[in-house]
């Protein structure tokens, strides 16, 4: 039974000895009856014997030739032992159950597995534990939802939160109300930003190569070590500084860089009253 299919089919009940090609021999089959109808028989035919105990019902119980024993209730089976009960099978057990089954334990529930273990549910699955659950798997763990079957989602609910203690791999999106880091959050190949745009709770935004010589975000600042492109305009509230900017085509009503600066600081230019001198505040 080594090579049993994981889902099985169930079992059939085994032909007593009395019902094959070789009835009892005369002489060698001793039957006792009583007057409703309750049987005892005795066999010793050579190679057919066998014990048989049949209630006038039909139920019965049954030793064959080879040692095995039937026991078959026409009607309800009850078994009660005051107490323990000890079973042991050396070969492989099998339970055909054609209609529901309850199991009601008391006290404490274990299991030791020393094989494989294996549950196929084809209705619905529900498992409600009212304490503490824990579930330890020293290799690798898989949860698949509808992966063999065409589809189907998964839900995780938790009235505190979920806790990952590890990597957090996603192959598709994660869509969510609010995404939180205590640490940095790395993107490989961009960010996108919704209307309210990125907004920080005590600093800057910094954008550069995550080395030690990357900028450190400043609140209400953005500081960048390379360039910063845009097709639309780019509005300050107060101001905006770069000391090295490449800026091309642009409309600003205050702008402060070293080309602006220097222009600012040394612009003349010829009036009614004769050539201007350069600002006497020069731009900071």
């Amino acid at each position: 039974m080594a090579n049993q299919p994981s889902f099985f089919k169930g079992w059939t009940e085994p032909e007593s000895a009395a019902n094959t090609a070789y009835p009892p021999d005369y002489g060698y089959n001793q039957v006792t009856a009583s007057e409703s109808g309750h049987t005892l028989e005795m066999d010793d035919s050579r190679g057919r014997e066998r014990v048989r105990l049949t209630h006038r019902t039909g139920t019965f119980i049954e030793m064959h030739p080879n040692g095995d024993e039937v026991h078959k209730v026409y009607g309800n089976n009850y078994v009660i032992t005051v107490q323990d009960n000890n079973v042991l099978i050396k070969g492989t057990c099998m339970v055909t159950i054609e209609g529901d089954s309850f199991l009601h334990i008391k006290g404490d529930r274990v299991e030791q597995v020393d094989g494989n273990y294996e549950l196929n549910v084809k209705g619905n699955y529900s498992q409600v534990v009212e304490k503490t659950g824990n579930i330890t798997v020293k290799n690798d763990l898989k949860i698949l939802s509808g992966a063999s079957f065409g589809g189907g989602a998964m839900t995780l609910a938790s009235a505190d939160g979920v806790y990952v203690d590890s990597d957090f791999n996603v192959d598709g999106e994660i869509v969510a109300q609010k995404i939180y880091s205590k640490g940095r959050v790395d993107a490989g190949t961009g960010v996108s930003a919704g209307p309210l745009g990125f907004v920080t709770g005590t600093g800057g935004i910094s954008v550069g190569m995550p080395t030690p010589a990357s900028p450190v975000a400043v609140p209400g600042q953005i500081l960048c070590i390379g360039n910063i492109y845009s097709t639309m305009s780019i509005n300050a509230l107060i101001a905006m500084n770069a000391p090295l900017g490449n800026f091309g085509t642009m409309s600003a009503v205050l702008m402060t860089d070293l080309i602006n600066t220097g222009i600012y600081d040394t612009h003349i230019h010829p009036t009614p009253k004769g050539m201007s001198g350069p600002p006497t505040m020069p731009m900071v």
